[in-house]
């Protein structure tokens, strides 16, 4: 790998790095797996992410190619041949075809060996932007790996607090479950003294039975979040684990839309790809150009070589005739059809492609930034509303199961309330899991972690 490559990687394996709020180290999935566990599989194991090195790698290849098309090549060449034939005929000078009364048979053998140096001297300059564009090219493929893991880094957490959410609602399932058989017990006691008929005891049974069908609803959530996160890190789906709530909400009003715009300018990979790639097109395009000016090569030969008699080896490796030649050759192609304009128009038809790419890229991430944080203010928003309606909620149920325990609310009355409180209990839970998910969005757009002020 070419030296400079070598630094180019190194920072962009860096790079890579600074999108983990902690170093990756090698660790085997426990019973807990954290989103830093996570991380570090997905690093090691993930198929697309590898995919995008062994692409970085071949684009890096492509500049020891460059380099070679710029110093001479050498070839060793060595012929070794032997020739027997037989002469029965020859033509008369008066013009029939005599055959001899004896055959003739001759044998001649031969050795030739040679060392032959080529250099293209002068292409026009195309030798010189062929090596920069291929190190811009390895650049972009470089990058381009960093963007694809900054990529699978996002939809990973998003995946994760998919994950979590879906374990958080199926532990509340199991709450609200154990909540319906105390009902169900309450209501049985008060029937055994008759405050209640057996219609409310019917009720109290379905809405166990219903939650009963909630818990295994949840539970098969819960396991096909979890098969995908396993799938995306590439973990084997009969892997057990646990996850770990790293669900952390901030005031996004302490975040400064213009500055996250900046950050992602600067620190987004694909938009550093998409520089690079620019760069890579403008220099072929003058390699192109180049196809217009003179060609200069050198040459130089030195040869040895014999004729071996019959009686000679055939494998001479010490022939006595010497020959050296030196040529300096010059050409211009002046005309060739349209082939240097095509090759011209094609490379500047990709330099304008590469530099709307770039145009558009950059917008994208502006809106992605936009929307992240706008949706971001929002789900901030959606928890602290949740979050009330939550506590309202919860003080509702106590106070009307208090009223249900002394006869004073009926079994309706509690059901409504518990509903309500149920359907606010997961309401929070998908505003905060919603939340995070924003903030593992918005930071792919950024392409590097946002550093929260408390």
């Amino acid at each position: 790998m070419w030296p400079r490559r070598v630094a180019e990687r190194a920072l962009a394996l860096v790079a890579a790095a600074l999108l983990l709020a902690r170093p990756l180290v090698a660790q085997a999935p426990d019973t807990v797996l954290t989103l830093v566990d996570a991380r570090a599989l997905l690093q090691q194991r993930s198929p697309e992410y590898r995919a995008a090195l062994a692409s970085a790698d071949a684009a890096g290849e492509n500049v020891w190619s460059a380099w070679g098309s710029i110093i001479p090549s050498v070839t060793l060449q060595a012929n070794f041949s032997r020739n027997e034939f037989t002469t029965r005929t020859y033509v008369d000078p008066a013009g029939p075809s005599i055959e001899l009364e004896e055959p003739i048979t001759d044998v001649s053998k031969s050795a030739y060996q040679a060392l032959v140096f080529n250099w293209q001297v002068f292409q026009g300059g195309s030798q010189i932007f062929d090596i920069s564009a291929a190190k811009s090219q390895a650049r972009a493929a470089d990058l381009g790996a960093v963007a694809r893991l900054v990529q699978l880094q996002s939809q990973l957490e998003t995946q994760y607090f998919e994950a979590l959410k879906q374990q958080q609602l199926a532990r509340l399932s199991r709450e609200l479950l154990d909540a319906r058989r105390r009902d169900l017990e309450l209501t049985q006691a008060r029937f055994r003294i008759a405050a209640v008929d057996q219609t409310a005891v019917l009720q109290a049974e379905i809405e166990v039975g219903r939650q009963e069908l909630e818990v295994l609803r949840a539970d098969q959530a819960l396991d096909a979040a979890r098969r995908e996160l396993s799938v995306m890190i590439g973990l084997e789906e009969d892997v057990a684990y646990e996850l770990r709530d790293t669900a952390a909400i901030f005031d996004p009003t302490t975040l400064d839309p213009l500055r996250l715009g900046r950050m992602a300018r600067e620190s987004n990979p694909e938009l550093a790809r998409l520089d690079a790639e620019v760069d890579a097109q403008n220099r072929s395009l003058w390699s192109a150009r180049g196809s217009w000016l003179p060609r200069i090569s050198l040459a130089l030969s030195l040869s040895r070589s014999e004729n071996i008699g019959e009686e000679g080896s055939l494998f001479e490796l010490t022939p006595r005739n010497t020959g050296n030649n030196l040529s300096l050759s010059f050409s211009w192609p002046l005309l060739s059809g349209f082939e240097k304009k095509w090759r011209t128009g094609q490379a500047s038809a990709r330099l304008q492609e590469a530099r709307h790419n770039q145009v558009a890229g950059l917008l994208e991430v502006d809106k992605e930034v936009r929307s992240a944080f706008e949706a971001l203010v929002a789900g901030y928003q959606a928890v602290q509303l949740q979050e009330r309606n939550v506590a309202l909620a919860r003080e509702s149920v106590r106070l009307t199961t208090e009223r249900y325990r002394i006869g004073a609310a009926s079994y309706i009355e509690l059901q409504q309330a518990t509903s309500q409180a149920t359907q606010s209990e997961r309401g929070l839970i998908d505003a905060r899991y919603e939340f995070m998910k924003t903030v593992a969005r918005l930071q792919g757009a950024v392409g590097r972690p946002i550093v929260v002020r408390r």
